[in-house]
């Protein structure tokens, strides 16, 4: 009697029929069962098998397959490298953030800067202030105009809402 799994299946399904029974023992089910417990998705062994070159008869193909899978086992499934990738790159940051030098404190930077201009005879330049934008006051109510009508007329948004339900109008100015 064959041996068969669900794993079996989705692993092979994508093979010929006759590969495919030559490929249902108790040991290839045993190995697909083993290699998924171990952390192998099935189909990332669907993949590696179906990369595997012909071997020019059925009976070699299988036994070529199930020498893939034997060397399958030998090594970590590829989440577990990964994964230990992924760690081994973040301990080598946090260890070279842990070795980084700190930056310069700003009057450091400001003490060094001013040595350096010093020597080279420029002269420190200081930039203006920027200056701070208000909004042009509402023409009905004083408040913040952030509603732009006329040049010279401005709304809130409370007026713009009091205009919207038709309890006010604007009249017309000269």
């Amino acid at each position: 009697m064959r041996a068969s799994s669900p794993h079996h299946s989705d692993v092979f399904s994508h093979l010929p029929v006759s590969l495919m029974r030559e490929l249902e023992t108790d040991q290839v089910v045993a190995l697909v069962d083993r290699l998924v417990a171990d952390g192998w998705r099935p189909g990332q062994l669907r993949h590696r098998v179906g990369a595997a070159a012909s071997q020019g008869s059925v009976e070699r193909d299988a036994v070529h397959l199930v020498e893939l899978l034997t060397c399958l086992m030998q090594g970590p499934c590829p989440d577990a490298r990964h994964a230990e990738e992924r760690r081994a790159r973040e301990q080598q940051r946090e260890h070279e953030a842990a070795d980084a030098p700190e930056p310069a404190s700003s009057e450091v930077r400001e003490r060094h800067l001013a040595r350096m201009r010093a020597e080279l005879g420029i002269l420190p330049s200081r930039r203006p202030e920027p200056q701070s934008h208000t909004r042009p006051a509402c023409s009905l109510c004083d408040g913040e105009g952030t509603w732009f009508v006329t040049r010279d007329v401005h709304l809130c948004d409370r007026c713009v809402a009091v205009l919207a339900t038709g309890e006010a109008r604007l009249s017309q100015t000269g």
